[in-house]
């Protein structure tokens, strides 16, 4: 089987011939991605994907890399009211889904999962990394009317995080989507250093993997 963070991908937006990162996102299907909608801020324009450099989880990821190979990527389907989004994969690229489909129904608080995405982003590092959480909640969001099924991770989840996917440890089955970290979107919170201070705690919140199967062709 795959080791899960083969798959979990990096997305950037070109201009100039400069990459900027934006978030993680991975495969669905053999032909499809799937990300955070806020992480591509519903425009494909100059939107590329790379893969991971390495193959195994014991790898070494080589820090003094500043560049890598991407391909272009199309939006196919988007869900902004649930903060979803489907990606065609770039031609060539075809991918093995080790995982199911699943949801948050089966998750319980204290259930262990698996983290994967790119913490670093927002400073230009590119590393994968996994971190073993715990669900701490499961809660229902509203986004203009529409209640979706989320679940709060004991983790704090960093920009480079959103789009990124979460299984069920104990199964493996595909089970949320990062979203990031809650903020209670005061208009008087300062930015320090690039950071919010109102999400520094160590919780973040993930969207059900459930609404993605509505979303595939």
């Amino acid at each position: 089987m795959l080791w899960h963070g083969q798959l979990v991908v990096s997305l950037a937006r070109v201009e100039g011939g400069t990459g900027t990162l934006l978030g993680s996102c991975f495969p669905v299907t053999s032909n499809y991605l799937a990300t955070a909608f806020h992480v591509v801020r519903g425009s494909d324009r100059n939107l590329v994907a790379s893969l991971p450099a390495m193959s195994d989880i014991s790898d070494y990821q080589d820090t003094t890399v500043s560049q890598f190979n991407a391909d272009s990527v199309k939006i196919v389907a988007a869900d902004p009211m649930r903060d979803l989004c489907l990606l065609e994969m770039p031609k060539g690229w075809t991918a093995q889904v080790p995982y199911q489909i699943g949801g948050t129904d089966i998750l319980q608080p204290g259930a262990e999962v698996n983290v994967y995405g790119y913490p670093h982003m927002e400073f230009g590092r590119r590393v994968i990394t996994v971190q073993r959480s715990h669900v701490g909640a499961k809660v229902l969001l509203s986004n203009q009317g529409i209640k979706s099924k989320h679940i709060v991770v004991n983790t704090h989840l960093r920009p480079g995080q959103s789009g990124g996917p979460i299984f069920d440890a104990s199964t493996g089955m595909l089970c949320a989507v990062s979203i990031g970290s809650y903020s209670p979107g005061s208009s008087a919170t300062v930015i320090i250093g690039g950071v919010d201070p109102t999400t520094l705690h160590q919780t973040g919140h993930a969207v059900s993997a459930e609404y993605l199967k509505e979303m595939i062709p």
